[in-house]
């Protein structure tokens, strides 16, 4: 590893370890400041027949949701505030991953690279990093695969992701250059087995598993599988696909699909293919895959792996996140909260209660 690329790597640990409770409330203010500004701009130009900015304000304040989460995801335009309290928005979880989430856990998932890198058991597809990265090198990644998948390094929610080919050394060129900017990674393009693939031929189509993993113990908490659609590359929903939660017990796809529109669909919209009854190929294998991942470094307390089935079946890793949202796949489609299951578990898992955490006040104590 390069000088330059072990300072960065330590300056971003040192920004981790030394948050502090004024850094979450400077957090905090930009959030209500950003969440607020969304919202009023929203009713204004989509007009809905639901809810009122005021009642968002209430709805805010109480449980930080964002416009999309009372409006769309969790519909508390419709919810009295008992049924509201059932739910862990994406900002109270993210409250408590920064404060119960290990900084060095947190580093390796944030930096795609190293997380290839840590994670290699899980991972068979070819892959470089645009660290010192030669152009004879780069020209002979991109003319050795039919497709290559460039990622920025620390990108998140399938933004800035391309997908490119080979056309010739100039463009190549003028590729490497954008590469070498933007520190990226590149990843020869792999495909989902047929029954997967069968979704939407044109993107991966993940599988998510969230996981609460300590003290030698790991539960799946939740899962889901996702689709592109409209001819798109990318499978996230943020980034326009679709998805459906899966039984974690059996493997078999629970509901419709959903987009992040609130948008139902029993089929998918480009192939027709039903979601809901799908069962997932190679379930087990997932499961035990997701199980020896979270005991694969020390203190992986939360998880959402994103993973493939490849048409030989075996199981690959894509992607991990450190913080993994709740909004997609076992909150919204249902439309019931999981707060108080994902309480349980982690008192059972890591053995605290993880909601005062989510209190700009609580102080902090190092889990073990």
């Amino acid at each position: 590893m390069s000088l330059r690329k072990r300072l960065s790597l330590k300056n971003s640990l040192r920004k981790l370890l030394n948050w502090q409770p004024a850094d979450e409330y400077r957090l905090r203010l930009a959030e209500r400041k950003l969440f607020f500004a969304e919202a009023r701009r929203k009713f204004v130009t989509e007009k809905p027949q639901h809810g009122s900015f005021r009642d968002y304000k209430r709805a805010f304040r109480r449980h930080r949701v964002t416009y999309a989460e009372y409006m769309y995801s969790y519909e508390f335009w419709r919810l009295d505030e008992a049924k509201r309290n059932r739910f862990l928005s994406t900002s109270e979880a993210q409250c408590i991953y920064r404060k119960a989430g290990d900084a060095k856990v947190r580093l390796v998932f944030k930096n795609k690279a190293l997380f290839l890198n840590t994670f290699s058991d899980f991972v068979t597809r070819d892959w470089i990093s645009s660290e010192e990265l030669p152009f004879e090198t780069f020209l002979q990644f991109i003319k050795r695969h039919e497709g290559i998948i460039l990622k920025p390094n620390e990108g998140t929610r399938g933004k800035g992701i391309e997908k490119i080919h080979y056309q010739g050394d100039e463009e190549a060129e003028a590729i490497y250059r954008r590469v070498m900017q933007n520190r990226c990674i590149l990843e020869e393009c792999i495909t989902a087995c047929e029954e997967i693939s069968a979704f939407h031929p044109q993107s991966l189509n993940t599988i998510r598993v969230v996981t609460v993993s300590g003290k030698g113990k790991c539960e799946l908490f939740g899962a889901l599988i996702r689709m592109g659609a409209g001819g798109s590359f990318v499978d996230n929903t943020h980034a326009g696909g679709i998805y459906a939660p899966i039984d974690i017990a059996t493997g078999t796809v629970m509901t419709d699909g959903m987009d992040a529109h609130n948008r139902h669909f029993p089929k998918h919209p480009d192939t027709g293919k039903p979601i809901k009854g799908f069962i997932v190929p190679h379930w087990l294998d997932i499961v035990e895959t997701c199980r020896r991942a979270s005991q694969h470094i020390p203190n992986i307390r939360f998880a959402g792996w994103d993973l493939c089935v490849l048409p030989n079946g075996k199981v690959e890793i894509i992607e991990g996140n450190h913080a993994p949202d709740f909004d997609g796949g076992m909150q919204a489609p249902l439309k019931t909260g999981v707060k108080f299951r994902f309480q349980q578990t982690v008192k059972e898992v890591l053995g605290f209660d993880p909601l005062p955490l989510i209190s700009i006040f609580h102080k902090t104590k190092k889990q073990g």
